[in-house]
This record gives C-alpha cells, structure tokens and sequence, in this order.
C-alpha cells in the first residue's frame, strides 16, 4: 500500500465536486439543518416510557439515518467554502450539533441502564467504598439502595468496570446534583461538542473542509448513545481527539500534554493504551513516562480506597462474550464448536490467536509510523478496528470512534495515475465500510436476547468484509497492473 493510499487524504479536486456559490450552499447547509432536527425531534416524541420495549424507537432511529447522509452527501459533494462564508457555515453546523443534543438531554435512557451504574459508583465513592471492591448487593451497601439509582441500574452482583477518570466525571456529575441522570448526561454532551469543535480545528488545520465535522456532529448514532443513553465512551473519545490535535506539537510541553491525554483516555476505556503506537516516537520520553505517571496517579487513590483491588469486573468481562462479539472471536468460536474441541482448550486458542493478531498489527503500525508511511488518523483506524475484530462484544455506542477519523480521510472518489487513466480510490471503500458499519450497527438491539444472530451478521460483518475485500482485490489487481506496465517499458 502506498504513502498516498494509507495517509490523510486532500480534498477531492474540483473536477469531482459541485459548483456552489457560497450562499447557496450555506443556504443549503441551513435548510439540511432544519431537516435534521424535524427528524432528531420525531425520533424524540415516539421514545417509549423507561425500559419498555424499544423496537419502534431503534426502528425509527435507524430511518433518521437517511437525512443524515443526504447531508453528508452535499458536503462531500459540493466545493468547501472560504473566507466568512467558511466561518458561518461551521458555526451553522457547530451550532446545530447543540441544538439536536439539546432535543435529546431531557429523554431518560431507555435502551440501555449503564448511566445509572455510573451514578452508583460516584454514590459508593462518596460513602468511603471502593467501586471496584464492592458489588451493589453488598450487606454493607444495603444503606445506600434506592428505588431510583439502585432500582434502575443492572450487574448488581459484580463490581465495576469502569477506569479511575470515568469514576472522576461520575463524581463530578454526582456532586453537581446527586442522583440526577439528567445532569450526567448533559456532562457527557459538553464533552462531545468538544470533541465537535476540536474535529472542525482538526479538519482545518490539515487544509480540509472543515464542515466535514458534520459526519460526525449530526450523526444519529453519538446522538442517541451519548446524548440519551449516556455512555462513558463520548468522554474516551473526546481524550482521544485531543490527543491527535496535540500530538503534532514536537516541543516538550506539547509531548507532555499528548501522554497527559493519552494517559487520561486509558483511564477512561483502557484499551486506548495502544494509541501510544500512533503518537509516540523514538525516544520520546517525555510522552511515554507522563503516560505512565498519569495512569499511576489516577489508579492510586482507588489502589489505597480498594486495599489493591482496582480492576473490578475487567477480567470477568474480557473472558465472556455475546452475539455481537467481534468477527474474529466468532469465527474461532465456531471452529471450536466444528471441531468439537473443549471450551477450555478454544479459550486458550482464542487468546492466543487474538495476542498474536494485535501484535502483528502493533508491531506494523509502529513501524510504519516510524518511516512516516501512516498517517495517525489512519493508524488510529487500523488499531481499533483490530481490537473490536477481538472483542468480546461490539455494542453500538463503541464504534462512535470510527466517525472523526473517516471525516479525517475520506478523500475523493477517483484517483488519477497522471496519464489521464482514472481508478476508484479503494481507501475510500475501506472507508465507506466503516462508515456504514457505524450506521447499520443499531440493529443490535433487535438480536439483544435472542440466540440467533446471523442476520446480523450478515448485514454487518458480511457486508463490511465484503467491501474490504473488494478494496483488497482492487488495490492488487491495480499493483500487478502497474509490475506488468513496468516491465513492458524499453530498457
């Protein structure tokens, strides 16, 4: 693969897009604006009472992705703008993504109980109890139980999950208003107009269209999972793309304050850790021990509160999975079932295989990195796409992360090899397939329960290995082209 196939792609020339006059197309940014929220606020009034059955809803959710990418489509189809045409535009956008998270924040989650597991937590922290030492049917919690927190929360027979800084943003939001859902979650929606922004700065500093922050601004997916649900991962992905908006800063107070964020990610999510392969450097101590430092302190008063117990639920969950489980897991599933080998011996096989996959990938990202061939937007994608091909369960607020990064890459739709023969851009297949595999993954919520998940599958995973493999053939059969062209030139 290429430098100009694996590294942030340029704007598509101007040969492939629409000609717009400014206030035609901000005209048309403002009138895509309107539709969203019509759609944003239907999807609101048919949201079912707390924890009925939900199927409508995700139904309907699932159609509010087509406004979504008509406007998409009219970004990346239409010349980026410029001057204070290119400010209004973005503010239009910046300021939409305000409004149709506001639409949600008085909505209770209905889909999923984990936001009031996190007021849990801050509750037990607050009384002098470890999280991650003592499971909510504890007899010593039995002070603290509640028809509200504790009556609506599930996993009350296991400890925590959750890192010391998404423990901190608990205690944060408790302290604010003690028990209140409503106050969490508008925490969580602070964070992901952040991460908005700082995506728009991302975008403009690498000379790309800077509305394209609208792929992930108005997307329905963070806008329900984060914004309705309240899920801790708005607050990891936030850390994260501030860590790429710093990580170009080559002084030593910016290498300090890209492993502060690296560091504060990890606390959030943990497997953010193997972002350290796309921001650091050789030699950059710097980065590496204020990681370290970061990650030490954060877990320390929990060490010291939990008498050495810190991880909680992690090596329980890691060890379990459902039918959403990633590609790679469900394959050596089946293979063990097939070969009727015991569960304890695929087990084995499974982690050693899933070590021996993130390795290989670790250890090419980093060297790719080092010869500046990879972009960090694109590592980024090739790490977490590795991991949640191994994890245990892919839920649909996790791949919320793919979305700033496709912003980031997707460039122009034909290539041109210089001697005016034009070729599918096959990064951008990879991308789509990501793209859409963010879309189509609410359907999640229609196999929750049930035993039989292959038309999940099908629509999902089949689907986007499809597309990669189509990248993959192209991408080859172009190569070969390009070997025989070679040979076939006079010496």
């Amino acid at each position: 693969m290429t430098q100009t196939v694996i590294t942030s792609s340029s704007s598509a020339s101007d040969s492939q897009l629409f000609t717009t006059r400014p206030a035609w197309r901000f005209f048309g940014v403002c009138l895509l604006l309107a539709l969203m929220i019509v759609s944003i606020a239907l999807l609101r009034s048919i949201n079912l009472p707390l924890f009925a059955p939900q199927e409508t809803f995700v139904g309907w959710w699932l159609v509010s992705f087509a406004p979504y990418l008509v406007c998409c489509l009219f970004i990346l189809r239409t010349r980026p703008q410029t001057g204070r045409w290119r400010l209004l535009e973005v503010g239009v956008i910046l300021l939409g993504a305000f409004v149709l998270r506001t639409i949600f924040l008085s909505t209770a989650p209905g889909l999923s109980r984990d936001a009031w597991r996190y007021l849990w937590d801050a509750r037990v922290t607050l009384h002098g109890f470890s999280p991650y030492a003592y499971v909510p049917d504890d007899p010593l919690l039995v002070p603290l139980h509640d028809t509200l927190v504790y009556g609506h929360m599930d996993y009350r027979t296991v400890p925590t999950l959750y890192p010391p800084v998404a423990q901190a943003i608990y205690l944060l939001s408790y302290l604010l208003a003690p028990s209140n859902i409503y106050v969490l979650k508008g925490t969580f929606a602070l964070f992901d107009m952040v991460t908005c922004v700082v995506l728009a700065l991302l975008l403009h500093r690498k000379g790309l269209d800077t509305s394209r922050c609208l792929l992930y601004a108005w997307c329905p997916l963070p806008l329900v999972e984060f914004t309705i649900q309240g899920h801790i991962d708005v607050v990891m992905l936030t850390f994260t793309v501030l860590m790429i908006f710093t990580a170009s800063n080559n002084s030593r107070r910016g290498r300090i304050l890209t492993g502060f964020l690296l560091g504060l990610a990890t606390l959030t999510k943990l497997y953010p850790l193997i972002f350290l392969l796309v921001v650091f450097r050789r030699r950059d101590y710097a980065l590496l021990v204020t990681c370290i430092i970061t990650i030490i302190v954060g877990y320390l008063p929990y060490f010291l509160l939990g008498h050495g117990q810190v991880f909680g639920f992690f090596s329980t969950y890691i060890n379990q999975h459902g039918g959403n489980a990633g590609p790679v897991l469900l394959v050596l599933q089946w293979l063990g079932d097939t070969l009727g080998i015991n569960s304890g011996v695929t087990s084995l096989l499974e982690r050693g295989f899933d070590l021996l996959l993130i390795g290989c990938v670790a250890l090419g990202v980093l060297r790719l990195r080092w010869r500046e061939q990879l972009s960090m937007e694109a590592a980024l994608l090739i790490l977490i796409g590795t991991f949640f091909a191994i994890s245990s369960f892919v839920y649909p607020w996790y791949v919320a992360v793919f979305l700033p990064w496709v912003a980031l890459l997707i460039g122009p739709q034909w290539l041109s090899t210089g001697k005016g023969v034009r070729h599918v851009n096959t990064q951008n297949l990879v991308l789509f397939a990501l793209w859409y595999f963010v879309c189509i993954t609410p359907i999640d919520y229609f196999f929750l329960g049930k035993s039989n998940w292959s038309l999940y599958y099908i629509l999902t995973y089949c689907a986007v290995g499809a597309l990669l493999s189509g990248a993959v053939i192209m991408t080859v059969g172009r190569w070969h082209k390009l070997q025989g062209d070679r040979e076939g030139l006079p010496m």
